[in-house]
């Protein structure tokens, strides 16, 4: 008999775990920070005891089933581990170019946000000195002297002008000039708002952010309020970015089925192992908590079912100590 050695403990316990496909000689996606990775295996058995005497000894026993699980967390939410988690059965790409709504008149609801179905809203501000061959028009382009920056005239102020449709980059100092008015003005100031423009059809009256509506421009969610003066015909404009965005629908898959892979690090104090599971069905384990204190994780569990693809005798799972 070898004699004890601390080299066979293992001590904290780190790794990497993957989720591929089933039947693939590939781990597939690394899943990223886990919180924690546990695998249990139980076994189910049924006996019969003696009826010949007292103590009714067991006589026989045997095995009705065995069943080996897997309990993880996923900390990292990308779309991989979401299609997994939430059951999806693809990732579509919803992409948002970068673009402008122009004077668009929403369907207002009192007091009841509305959609734009823009994320990133804002709009630019540009603050400028006198005018001359005046005024502004709303729905003209003006340009910019130096920057050579254009943008659409959204609302016309005494002492600036509100636009969307931005291209390039105004610069303090140049003269802007208006497209259809000719008029021109020094620029003084220049200034992104995290808000979208909201008007009268004739872009006359400015409606005021916390007066007559709320928005949450990350979102493209406004707001209409009941005590303000937006009317059913008055227009909301802003510009968006180009955003990436990808998405999940979820429980669109009824099973979900992953090759997993847990690889321990080798760094770490005792035996490198590598744990491969086959054939492993997949899904949420407990409460998601969207909202709270600390990491959001993803709690996964998953049952592992014999994969008929591997030699006989092999089908669930297989430990490599690799030294």
């Amino acid at each position: 008999m070898l004699a004890s050695s601390a080299d066979n403990i293992r001590y904290n316990g780190t790794g990497i775990g993957y989720a591929g496909t089933v039947g693939s000689g590939n781990p597939g996606v690394d899943m990223g920070e886990l919180e924690g990775f546990s695998f249990n295996q139980s076994v189910s058995k049924s006996s019969v005891n003696s009826t010949r005497n007292a103590a009714r000894a067991k006589i026989i026993e045997a095995v009705d089933s065995t069943e080996a699980t897997l309990k993880w967390g996923l900390r990292e939410q990308t779309e991989e581990n979401l299609k997994m988690v939430l059951m999806a059965s693809a990732i579509a790409s919803n992409n948002q170019l970068a673009g402008t709504i122009d004077q668009d008149v929403p369907t207002w609801v009192d007091d009841q946000y509305i959609d734009l179905g823009k994320l990133n809203c804002f709009s630019t501000k540009i603050a400028h000195g006198a005018v001359t061959g005046g005024p502004f028009q709303v729905g003209e382009t003006i340009t910019g002297g130096t920057s050579s920056a254009t943008g659409k005239v959204a609302y016309v102020a005494a002492s600036y002008v509100e636009i969307v449709s931005l291209s390039g980059t105004f610069q303090a100092g140049e003269t802007i000039t208006g497209g259809t008015s000719g008029a021109t003005a020094a620029v003084s100031g220049i200034t992104t708002q995290q808000d979208v423009v909201v008007t009268s059809a004739d872009g006359a009256t400015r409606r005021v952010q916390g007066t007559d509506y709320t928005v949450v421009p990350k979102s493209g969610f406004v707001r209409k309020l009941s005590t303000g003066g937006i009317t059913a015909t008055d227009v909301v404009s802003c510009d968006h970015p180009a955003l990436t965005v990808k998405t999940v629908h979820g429980l669109s898959s009824s099973t979900v089925e992953r090759k997993v892979t847990f690889d321990t690090d080798p760094d770490d104090k005792g035996p490198r192992k590598r744990y491969t599971f086959h054939r492993v069905n997949v899904s949420a384990d407990g409460d998601m908590i969207l909202l709270g204190d600390g990491t959001e994780v993803l709690n996964v569990s998953g049952t592992v079912i014999k994969d008929t693809t591997q030699p006989s005798g092999q089908e669930y799972y297989r430990v490599d100590v690799i030294s």
